[in-house]
């Protein structure tokens, strides 16, 4: 509602009227002047930055998780059921997580924090699994910066081929010899997770626009009973041991030394390799762990993603740290960088 002010022979009025705003302005001569403008609503913040951080957390978490369920469901040893283990799996790593934001708000450290939209896959050391299992059954892991790096599967050598090995025994055994040396029963079962990040490009946005698509996987490897325990260990004999499935890339392949790389050690691969022909997707994390029943109940070991990548070239952009990208989470969007909140 606007209010009349009487100058000079007419009245001058201020408020708003309709989508206008009516306001009375000083001449400086002992005269007044009418003004109009535009009336545009003003917007309060709505948000605080600490539900922003808390709500791309929570986001973050969610997307990963729906990647890697069927690993969560069963990768708690202390929970009931699966229902339990995924409530633990969230739980954990929404902690993990939102304890690296208040530790690390200005830097990068063991997490890359997505802005708010599509792509809210971004890597990080995750909490994989949690028991009291203090071994695992395989031999080691490979990679661009594995445990072992003699360990060298004959893959195409253009696509990163990341796992786990079991190293092929120098004199003859039996398969069920292999077994025990490695604490393996037909029952045990081994999980690994992987991340991957593309290229800086978004292939389906002409513009240019530059944000990553990441991906996670997972990769489960069984026994197969039908190899008994008295056959001889062959290669063969070793891949009909092993079941595997995956969520995207399932691999297996043999390290074998040669005249040309006889520092290579004879074992068996088990792993993840993506290919996509339109986007380079560069693999930075990975985890993987144990279920055992070796001594008459479930023992589960305890895994986090680790930083496999070699690179030492690679970026991890400054817009992926709390401050520069929790910006896109408040509402209205505060100006980067975001002040530490706590």
């Amino acid at each position: 509602m606007a209010s009349g002010r009487v100058g000079g022979t007419r009245s001058l009025k201020s408020g708003k009227v309709g989508d206008e705003v009516l306001s009375v302005t000083a001449n400086g001569d002992g005269t007044y002047s009418q003004q109009v403008s535009a009336y545009v609503p003003s917007k309060q913040q709505t948000k605080t930055v600490k539900l922003a951080c808390q709500q791309q957390c929570t986001a973050m978490v969610e997307a990963m998780m729906r990647d890697l369920k069927p690993l969560a469901k069963v990768s708690f040893q202390s929970a009931a059921n699966k229902s339990k283990s995924l409530n633990a799996f969230s739980s954990w790593n929404l902690y993990k997580v939102q304890n690296e934001m208040k530790n690390h708000w200005d830097k990068y450290h063991e997490f890359m924090f997505p802005e708010k939209g599509n792509h809210l896959k971004m890597g990080g050391t995750w909490i994989l699994s949690s028991g009291t299992l203090r071994y695992d059954c395989f031999d080691g892991w490979f990679g661009d910066t594995g445990d072992n790096p003699k360990i060298d599967p004959l893959v195409k050598s253009t696509y990163d081929f990341h796992g786990v090995f079991f190293e092929f025994p120098k004199t003859e055994m039996t398969i069920g010899e292999f077994m025990d040396k490695r604490h393996l029963q037909y029952n045990t079962e081994m999980w690994m997770a992987m991340f991957w990040l593309s290229d800086r490009v978004d292939p389906e946005n002409n513009s240019g626009d530059s944000y990553r698509i990441g991906k996670y996987a997972w990769k489960k490897i069984t026994l197969n009973p039908k190899v008994r325990r008295n056959e001889i260990v062959t290669e063969q004999t070793i891949e009909n041991l092993f079941v595997t499935e995956a969520s995207l890339g399932n691999l297996n392949r043999w390290s074998r030394p040669n005249e040309y790389s006889p520092w290579r050690k004879h074992a068996y691969c088990l792993g993840i390799q993506y290919q996509d022909a339109e986007v380079y997707y560069h693999p930075l994390w990975m985890g993987a762990f144990t279920i055992n029943y070796e001594v008459g109940r479930k023992q589960i070991s305890s895994s986090s993603m680790e930083f496999i990548d070699s690179d030492t070239t690679l970026e991890i952009d400054t817009e992926l740290t709390p401050e520069y990208s929790v910006s896109s989470w408040t509402d209205p969007k505060i100006p980067w960088p975001v002040p530490y909140p706590w």
